[in-house]
């Protein structure tokens, strides 16, 4: 990290000590910081918020409502492809319920992958440009929308997927036609590809969401912030809450051969994970009140169980708790 984002003070992240940081739900582990890990630049405006990926089923007035009083719902990342439903219709209801969204913005892989399997720059850019900078504009400056999600499964192109550069170049374009709005890329850091002299320039900020087969989450966030330190990037955190669990639950979780979290997994990955200083966004993967898992259940009914949807109303808790954190690299000077 650079001086201009923010000083680079040094913590420790350690699960079995007695002092952590505040939580409003006692039966939270507490989580040790002490001074090896990165902060991220910390400062005016509202803590980071908690949030959901999805919410299919959910995207009415009356959903995010019971959303926000069940879960502290605060934020929530979707995809977008109509910009008239999305300017007329989804923006206004987001901010009507006081929250916020991030959005992807130019569809799926296969309109920006060539025929050979290869990231197309150029067809990536041509999607962008269907959506109108005029009419997204309010909606950035009063932080309806929170963040661009550039790409999502970074490293899952047949063929050749974006360089560092490639990345960069998308975030520069996305602040060329949306300026003031956060851009970041779903890849946890440690597996994002590296740029030339070591960080990128224009890209904001990561998604790390934990999984239990990555191993100890204290030694998966540790890793994790530092190496988004490297790279100076800012870090979102999150779980995946529908296919990351460590078999505990005895169920099928989104694909059959994966399980979903329980609640003591939600609350001791996510204790660890939201309390990363330089952790600026929360989401969890996923709640989606229509898609099917594997069994023939629908998802989100797994996290309505009472002891699952209390253990994500004490982490959302926790997140807001959180002190301040600027995620979206200040604005370059003018010329």
């Amino acid at each position: 990290m650079n001086l201009g984002r923010g000083a680079a003070v040094l913590l420790l992240l350690s699960a079995c000590g007695a002092v952590g940081a505040p939580s409003t739900d006692a039966a939270l582990p507490s989580v040790v910081l002490r001074s090896d890990l990165p902060a991220w630049a910390t400062g005016p405006g509202s803590p980071p918020r908690f949030g959901f990926w999805g919410l299919n089923g959910h995207v009415t007035p009356e959903g995010f409502a019971d959303l926000r009083a069940r879960f502290g719902l605060g934020i929530f990342q979707v995809a977008s492809e109509d910009p008239g439903w999305t300017v007329g219709t989804l923006l206004p209801m987001v901010r009507a319920a006081g929250l916020q969204v991030t959005l992807r913005l130019t569809g799926d892989h296969e309109r920006y992958t060539t025929p050979d399997g290869d990231f197309d720059l150029a067809a990536w850019k041509a999607e962008l440009d269907r959506w109108d900078p005029a009419a997204l504009a309010l909606f950035i400056a009063d932080g309806t929308l929170a963040g661009h999600m550039l790409l999502d499964d970074v490293r899952t192109f047949p063929g050749r997927a974006p360089d560092a550069a490639t990345l960069d170049e998308l975030a520069r374009y996305s602040q060329s036609r949306l300026p003031g709005l956060l851009t970041y890329v779903r890849e946890q850091a440690t597996k994002l590809p590296k740029p030339a002299d070591g960080r990128y320039h224009h890209l904001d900020a990561q998604v790390n969401q934990y999984e239990a087969a990555e191993g100890d989450v204290v030694a998966y966030a540790r890793r994790e912030a530092a190496a988004a330190h490297a790279l100076d990037l800012g870090v979102i955190n999150g779980l995946n809450i529908a296919d990351g669990g460590d078999g505990s639950a005895a169920h099928a979780g989104w694909r059959a051969d994966h399980s979903p979290m329980t609640a003591a997994e939600i609350t001791r990955y996510g204790a660890v994970l939201a309390d990363v200083p330089s952790c600026g966004m929360f989401l969890a993967w996923e709640y989606d009140g229509e898609e099917r898992w594997t069994d023939g259940s629908i998802g989100a009914d797994w996290f309505d169980a009472p002891d699952r949807q209390a253990a994500l109303r004490a982490l959302a808790d926790r997140v807001a708790a959180h002190p301040p954190i600027q995620l979206r690299r200040p604005d370059p000077p003018p010329h």
